[in-house]
């Protein structure tokens, strides 16, 4: 199978059993912060891989997705009804204040620059407006364990243990301080048997 065959299959296996597991609380998170917003809202799924996640809304809110993936575009452009863009998250081809969402789920760690990307994402998001962000916790003992067993005997091609993959490792401590100063805290959580660090923010009034 090659990468990008990998790739997708990967992504589809974390709806299943037992993967699905380590999801729920952050469906659940991604269910209410939908509801705290109008319909017909423009929401950006920054690093969408195959917008499992947020492509069911696309009936109701007008669903945009990045992914620099070209295999993951192409899969959201023929299952989803939303507007899918292959671009980098450092260069975001959209008008500033343009976002009235964004979820940034478990793509932060794969960047080399998250700060360029989350200042590129308080771009385009309206002043006030709530971002949503899920990555891993690596201040956690278990999410140690897990990757160093699980992800390394059965998790085929997909290595988060390895700096390529995985190059910034997130504390509830460091997320913050990348997040200081772009976004105003609602809430940092640590979740999943403090496996996962969940942050809903808001941009900052008085950032243009």
């Amino acid at each position: 199978m090659d990468e990008c065959s990998y790739y997708l299959e990967y992504l589809k296996r974390t709806s299943r059993f037992p993967q699905s597991i380590y999801h729920v609380a952050k469906q659940d998170s991604v269910r209410k912060v939908f509801a705290s917003i109008p319909a017909t809202s423009c929401v950006l799924d920054a690093g969408c891989g195959i917008g499992h996640i947020t492509g069911p809304y696309s009936g109701r809110y007008a669903i945009f997705g990045i992914d620099e993936q070209r295999s993951a575009i192409q899969y959201c452009q023929a299952h989803w009804k939303g507007t899918y863009v292959q671009a980098s998250l450092n260069k975001i081809p959209f008008a500033d204040n343009f976002f009235d969402l964004i979820v940034f789920l478990d793509a932060i760690e794969h960047l080399d620059k998250p700060v360029t990307a989350l200042r590129e994402l308080a771009r385009v998001l309206k002043p006030g407006a709530p971002i949503l962000i899920c990555t891993m916790n690596y201040a956690s003992p278990l999410w140690f364990i897990l990757e160093h067993t699980w992800h390394r005997f059965v998790g085929g091609s997909c290595k988060p243990y390895s700096r390529e993959v995985h190059p910034t490792h997130y504390t509830s401590g460091v997320l913050r301080g990348h997040c200081s100063g772009l976004f105003e805290e609602v809430f940092l959580e640590e979740r999943v048997m403090g496996m996962e660090l969940l942050y809903l923010g808001k941009k900052h009034l008085d950032i243009e």
